[in-house]
């Protein structure tokens, strides 16, 4: 029978309303970011919208915890002498193997780290043990994630002890930067308000977990170790919900969200700064045989419940909107929603302030004291000299950190 508004008095039922707005392709896509909205929702899109512009530069963002503005003046001069000693007292020692003396060297992020698990036991005494053995007595922050990730995979047939050391032997410089990275997009994507971000990301973030398995697996495989490969990838997708192969390639820098299932497939490929939310699949078409999986760009964002099947390119900068189905290529910096995916609109790169390009800072950016130049407030509070002094070394030790990952 046909069924007309008429029918009802009026307005048609809800769920004649939603059946004509799933024809129309409304129903399994969310409004785009970047053009006008009504003033109920103005300020989540405005709040996405940042959130979009802000993975185009993450790839250069420092951490700087917001623990510091708390601090006091000693507390303030004590992290600084840390900082300034852990820069000098660095050496290379000879009978050891060049991956730990690599993970001895100076790491801001670690030592921050580090200081957010102290402040977490003053009120959480009980807390101790769990941080102590995780975070505060391992020498570098590729040690305590293996050393947290080999505790939560562990199984009769592989305890904790083989699983660290295999992760610690398997990783590679590359792969200790990717995981850097991986941890600043967990921080910098991640909870907005918590003032242990980079420490909660280390302990807790699935997602950053299930990244770090993924590259033991991917460096097993390349090693011709297939089997155990694959039984890492068994482990972490019923661990974490996450099955990637280990023949996938992703870059560095990915954020990913897994809470309700991530599946990549064989031949995927996925760029630097990327963002996959719950619920992606980047998968095959059941058409092809060999190179059948999306080859996904820079900077991308996928949102909840996408799907990219066959292998297509999707651009650099695209974003993917809620609960699409891509099977056609997406140009650079796209917006496509829709079941099929359809261009909506494009996004471009966010203007930048005047005389700042990003948070890693070029020689050009240095008064002729040598101190470097910076401005503005972090967390909405005023930074005194001491706060900007520790943030001027901060920026200055990532930056030498990085030239060799620059480099790669």
């Amino acid at each position: 029978p046909v069924i007309s508004s008429n029918s009802f008095g009026g307005a048609p039922p809800p769920f004649l309303q939603r059946r004509r707005r799933r024809r129309k392709g409304m129903y399994h896509s969310v409004p785009n970011m970047s053009s006008s909205s009504s003033n109920n929702s103005s300020s989540s899109n405005k709040v996405a919208a940042a959130w979009e512009d802000l993975s185009l530069e993450m790839q250069t963002k420092v951490y700087i915890s917001s623990l510091l503005h708390d601090m006091s003046h000693d507390n303030l001069q004590e992290f600084l002498g840390k900082l300034n000693a852990s820069s000098k007292s660095y050496t290379e020692e000879p009978g050891r193997s060049s991956r730990i003396n690599r993970r001895t060297k100076i790491d801001p992020l670690w030592i921050q780290i580090k200081l957010e698990a102290q402040h977490t036991l003053e009120p959480e005494p009980e807390a101790g043990p769990q941080l102590y053995q995780y975070i505060l007595s391992q020498p570098s922050l590729i040690d305590a994630i293996a050393t947290i990730i080999s505790n939560e995979i562990s199984t009769e047939l592989m305890p904790a002890t083989a699983l660290r050391c295999l992760f610690l032997d398997m990783l590679r410089e590359e792969d200790d930067y990717s995981i850097h990275f991986d941890v600043l997009a967990a921080v910098h994507r991640g909870n907005k308000h918590d003032k242990t971000k980079a420490l909660s990301a280390v302990l807790f973030n699935q997602g950053l977990h299930a990244m770090v398995c993924y590259r033991v697996g991917h460096r097993l495989w390349q090693a011709n170790r297939t089997g155990l490969a694959y039984y890492m990838q068994s482990t972490v997708s019923s661990k974490y919900s996450a099955d990637i192969h280990p023949a996938a390639k992703l870059g560095a820098g990915i954020y990913l969200n897994c809470g309700c299932g991530v599946v990549i497939g064989e031949t995927a490929v996925v760029g630097d700064n990327t963002s996959i939310l719950q619920g992606v699949t980047l998968g095959g078409t059941g058409k092809e045989a060999g190179d059948r999986h999306p080859k996904v760009g820079k900077h991308v964002i996928l949102y909840d419940s996408v799907s990219v099947l066959g292998n297509i390119q999707i651009g650099d900068g695209a974003i993917v909107n809620a609960k699409s189905i891509v099977t056609k290529p997406v140009p650079p910096m796209a917006i496509v929603s829709g079941i099929p995916a359809k261009i909506e609109s494009e996004r471009s790169f966010p203007e930048e302030e005047e005389g700042h390009s990003s948070d890693v800072l070029d020689d050009n950016d240095r008064n002729e004291d040598d101190t470097i130049i910076t401005s503005g407030s972090v967390d909405g509070k005023k930074k005194t000299k001491e706060i900007e002094k520790v943030e001027q070394l901060i920026m200055r030790l990532s930056r030498e950190q990085w030239k060799n990952s620059v480099a790669r």
